[in-house]
């Protein structure tokens, strides 16, 4: 198995693991600002990847 459909699997689990701990705190809050952060970069990632393997 090409090792970047394994990275793919690892990176859209821990996604859907930030997306739900975003969903489950409130809006506005400290708490979730920071966990936002790495939601732009990570997202990017997914996407790029997931792009070079569906061209």
């Amino acid at each position: 198995m090409d090792y970047r459909y394994q990275r793919l699997a690892v990176l859209r689990r821990e996604l859907a693991q930030l997306t739900a701990q975003i969903c489950a705190t409130p809006v506005g809050s400290p708490e979730r600002d920071v966990l936002l952060i790495p939601m732009e970069p990570l997202m990017d990632t997914v996407l790029a990847l997931a792009d070079e393997l569906h061209c």
